[in-house]
């Protein structure tokens, strides 16, 4: 529902002796022993997992997790949308059990290994070509290094041409939820495929895991997007301790909350000579809650009326959020709020979208699940910050791309905010771009909602590459 929950964490927890290797293939089972569905587990050369899930019944395959992490005897997986946990547990060796977890229901769920006569699933997760695997024409580092009190350490990889040099340089930022340094999403590794292009183009790149992500450890226990942005500053130190980086020629990349990010490290921070910025939410987190709500209903009812009754709840919870004390407090709040809403709405609508109009314990059961997530301090910092008012301290080299079918950050009202922003500034040296046909992850698209992205086996246009590699060369140049 909200752009926070865009990421949700699916814990496959408790998975008592089951190594990595025992879980790859296929689990088939019933969810309250009724609904067919099918986990597909894969474990590419370097040993990491990924997978995806089937329900056949509903024409819906391949819908892939964005990321498998395991830790000891726990899975956790990351599925975009819609929010679900998942919680498995051993029985023996061919049985799980546990439950899946959505919204206020619970219902059991018994997975055995096989297909088990289910059909339409054998192929698994989607290939995606563009993926980069060695041998790489370039070096290729894993570095690790510390911030300047100690307290966070970093797990990232470095890539640079194999002659020349020193090279100009580049430190990627991941969206919101954390992210490896591959930014991996539905199975697509898209900073992957970024650095891979850019290095062969002649640059440097830091592509680095997030707090809580492959190697990176440490720091508060939530948070903010200015805590992610002192992350990157301390990137960009490390890339100065480099004797193949050109320090006079630093800059970011980011992509989504990424992309928000990159301007406030640039307008403080003289180390950054320019920056791309991918899908940027500009126009600051609350208006793009809302206006992904508004987008994002567009597709999952064909009512006309059906986006602004989910706007109305979203921009209820939204302002909750913002001025409660607690979570009794928000709980309190909100469903005050939302029980005067809905008693002017006459029966007949309420019967037409149950999604949205709730019983009071329904209300409560499942936005009372959730407290944690809207009055998490990111989410909290995401909701207040506006980046214009960085932007306008921007006086470095900009490209914004957009793909004109992202329905996670709609492109003209950002990049309009954008252009008028550094022109009023006086920044002289920017570019904004639209790339007709391409998602939020900048991939062509059919049907461009969320449940596609894996489901492409492209990672990354090759136009939107070359206009990044292009625009370096002719802003930046060796």
């Amino acid at each position: 529902m909200t752009y926070a929950g865009l990421v949700i964490a699916l814990a496959v927890a408790g998975v008592s002796r089951v190594t990595a290797q025992e879980l790859t293939g296929a689990w088939s089972g019933k969810i309250a022993g009724q609904l067919p569905i099918i986990f597909h587990f894969v474990k590419d050369a370097s040993g990491q997992i990924s997978g995806s899930f089937d329900v056949p019944s509903q024409n819906a395959t391949g819908v892939p997790f964005s990321s498998v992490t395991s830790e000891k005897d726990s899975f956790i997986c990351v599925l975009q949308a819609p929010p679900v946990r998942v919680s498995l547990s051993r029985t023996n060796d061919t049985t799980l059990t546990g439950s899946w977890v959505q919204g206020a229901a619970s219902p059991p769920l018994v997975l055995h290994r096989g297909l088990n006569g289910f059909s339409g699933a054998a192929a698994g997760p989607v290939k995606h070509p563009q993926t980069p695997v060695p041998p790489y024409p370039y070096q290729s580092d894993s570095v690790e290094y510390d911030n300047a009190d100690h307290s966070v350490h970093f797990g990232a990889t470095l890539t640079y041409p194999k002659t020349g040099g020193p090279f100009p340089a580049m430190v990627m930022i991941t969206g919101s939820g954390i992210q490896d340094r591959d930014e991996t999403l539905f199975g697509q590794k898209p900073f992957a495929v970024i650095a891979d292009y850019l290095t062969r183009r002649g640059y440097a790149v830091l592509r680095v895991d997030d707090r809580g992500a492959g190697l990176t450890r440490g720091g508060v226990r939530f948070p903010t997007s200015g805590d992610f942005a002192r992350d990157v500053e301390t990137g960009l130190q490390y890339l100065k301790t480099r004797k193949e980086i050109n320090p006079a020629k630093m800059g970011l990349v980011g992509h989504s909350e990424g992309a928000m990010i990159a301007p406030m490290v640039a307008a403080r921070n003289k180390d950054v000579s320019f920056i791309i910025l991918l899908a940027s939410p500009a126009i600051g987190g609350y208006a793009t809650v809302l206006r992904q709500t508004m987008d994002l209903s567009k597709y999952a009812n064909p009512d006309p009326r059906y986006p602004d009754y989910s706007v109305h709840l979203e921009q209820l919870l939204l302002d909750n959020a913002k001025a409660a004390k607690d979570s009794s407090d928000f709980i309190t709040r909100f469903y005050a709020g939302y029980k005067t809403w809905t008693d002017s709405v006459a029966d007949s609508v309420k019967q037409r979208f149950p999604t949205i109009f709730l019983s009071e314990a329904d209300f409560k059961g499942y936005f009372g699940a959730q407290t944690k997530l809207f009055l998490n301090p990111w989410y909290i910092f995401w909701l207040d910050y506006m980046p214009v008012n960085d932007f306008r301290h921007v006086t470095c080299p900009v490209l914004a791309m957009n793909g004109d079918k992202d329905i996670q950050v709609a492109y003209k009202a950002n990049l309009d905010l954008i252009n008028k922003t550094l022109t009023q500034a006086g920044n002289r040296h920017f570019e904004t771009k639209v790339m007709p046909g391409l998602n939020h992850l900048f991939q062509h698209c059919r049907t461009c909602v969320l449940n596609e992205y894996g489901k492409l086996e492209e990672t990354f246009a090759p136009e939107a590459l070359q206009t990044m590699g292009d625009w370096l060369d002719a802003n930046v140049g060796h």
